[in-house]
């Protein structure tokens, strides 16, 4: 069995920035665009949230 990696995000970051994306992805789908977002807008939004988890690992991994 390998050890626990320390530079590896934890599940609650993991679980935050999953609430953050699906909530601003169905957010943004059907209240902003009524169901039709464009795609370039699902890329901008992973690219954001990976940012943010990259950014918020040493906080809350």
């Amino acid at each position: 069995m390998e050890p626990i990696r320390k530079d590896k995000p934890g599940l609650g970051l993991f679980l935050l920035m999953s609430l953050v994306y699906f909530g601003s992805y169905f957010g943004l789908k059907y209240g902003v665009f009524g169901g039709n977002m464009p795609w370039y807008y699902n890329v901008v939004l992973i690219v954001v949230c990976l940012g943010l988890a990259l950014g918020l690992r040493g906080r809350f991994g």
